[in-house]
């Protein structure tokens, strides 16, 4: 359900009336920044949505994606940078999810990257899955007083079976139902005698 409403809050349906409402406005230059940010994460939201397959390197998707990393990065190290900005984490979105949007961002591009490189299929984003590695590196997060730091070698260990020890496909996850769906028809098809 978050990942829906923050989808409803960031995509090009917002964009369009951030700008329409931007336009009704006296002072309209206000929203500048807010339409800034809606307009790039707009299109990561397009991008993964789509349907449709990536079949080469080229696809301008993936274009569109390394300029919305650049622009944040660049977003990020303009604040940093800016002196007369006293509390600069109160200008950026927190750490966590800036780092989730690079991660996001880089590791689909090189996911496509290599399956392009070796194989002959296409991908298709809207189909990727990545909660199992999210719930990964969040449970590595939290091993240490919280998810803010790193995971000693002996925390990690602890933990490193149930990491281990999951499945690779959720029943609770956004994609999900898939694993359930093909049994189902599998048990279907059998004969009772």
């Amino acid at each position: 359900m978050r990942n829906h409403l923050a989808e409803d809050i960031l995509n090009k349906d917002m964009l369009h009336l951030m700008q329409v409402y931007k336009e009704s406005q006296k002072k309209n230059d206000t929203l500048n920044a807010t339409i800034e940010l809606i307009k790039h994460t707009s299109i990561i939201i397009s991008n993964f949505r789509d349907p449709r397959p990536i079949i080469d390197a080229d696809d301008h998707r993936l274009a569109e994606n390394q300029e919305v990393l650049d622009w944040f990065i660049h977003w990020e190290k303009s604040v940093i940078n800016d002196h007369t900005i006293t509390n600069k984490q109160k200008h950026l979105i927190s750490y966590q999810t800036r780092q989730d949007i690079v991660s996001c961002i880089m590791g689909f591009d090189e996911l496509c990257k290599y399956k392009l490189k070796n194989s002959h299929a296409s991908i298709i984003a809207s189909r990727v899955n990545s909660d199992v590695v999210e719930n990964m590196f969040c449970q590595q997060r939290t091993l240490h007083n919280g998810a803010n730091t790193n995971p000693t070698y002996l925390g990690y260990c602890t933990v490193n079976s149930v990491i281990l020890g999951q499945h690779a496909i959720s029943k609770k996850s956004n994609a999900g139902g898939v694993e359930e769906s093909c049994n189902m028809s599998l048990q279907l098809k059998k004969k009772v005698y």
